[in-house]
């Protein structure tokens, strides 16, 4: 993930895209993508939920509690109701050794330096202001079980990893799917070693038990705003350690 500079197209639609998840029941699955086209904002989405939202009112809402630098006004609603969703159970992302392991420690750094002047030059996959269409970009806006649990998973695992292993950056990819067996349930790149690294991967499959049942009531008590309105930030019961984690 990249970094966001506040108050950023790119950033202020992330937002809002979070906020739209606050306004349906967590018992329900959705997807929404935001694209901000400048002269109007369209919202395409997805949820299980029947009943329709009041965009005009939702949008009000937000401008009034965020105070964006250009507010969200003349939007094209496409968001389809009572929509069967699939549980996702696989993804691949990316985590790196930093304060908010989303996000590499040479952006936090750039980030801390001049939060004001933040050049996306400096990391290409950012998104420019002056781009014609900007679009929000996962997790924001994503329910639990849309692939956001297992992100929030993996974070969960990363850091517990032992400070002294050299793992600055590593490819994730789990699997969920209950037809694979145990060792496919995950496999781990690591950067630095540019490499399949099976010691870490061992290790993660002998104390991890992928029930993310107790991060999912976590996660439904908390404002998942601040993963964007204070970004290295980090939920404390993501970053708790798993005593039990230990690398030979």
């Amino acid at each position: 993930m990249i970094l966001k500079k506040t108050n950023s197209r790119v950033y202020t639609i992330n937002l809002f895209s979070d906020y739209l998840l606050t306004k349906i029941p967590n018992i329900e699955e959705s997807i929404f993508s935001v694209i901000d086209c400048k002269n109007f904002v369209i919202i395409k989405g997805k949820t299980s939920h029947k009943e329709i939202l009041d965009i005009s009112s939702i949008t009000r809402e937000f401008n009034e509690k965020y105070e964006p630098e250009t507010p969200i006004s003349h939007t094209i609603d496409l968001i389809e109701y009572d929509y069967k969703l699939p549980k996702v159970k696989n993804l691949e992302f990316i985590l790196h050794k930093s304060e908010n392991c989303s996000y590499h420690k040479k952006q936090i750094e750039k980030f801390l330096s001049n939060e004001s002047s933040f050049d996306f030059r400096c990391f290409p996959s950012e998104v420019s202001d002056d781009e014609l269409v900007v679009t929000s970009e996962f997790p924001h806006g994503y329910s639990l079980n849309q692939g956001r649990l297992i992100y929030l998973y993996g974070k969960h695992i990363f850091y517990s990893i032992p400070t002294n292993y050299n793992n600055s950056s590593i490819i994730f990819n789990l699997s969920l799917d209950k037809n694979d067996d145990n060792d496919n349930i995950i496999s781990i790149f690591n950067v630095d070693k540019n490499s399949e690294d099976e010691t870490l991967k061992s290790a993660i499959l002998d104390v991890f038990d992928f029930d993310m049942s107790w991060l999912s009531s976590e996660m439904k008590k908390v404002d998942w705003s601040i993963e964007l309105t204070n970004p290295l930030e980090e939920y404390s019961f993501i970053k708790k350690k798993n005593k039990d984690f230990i690398i030979f």
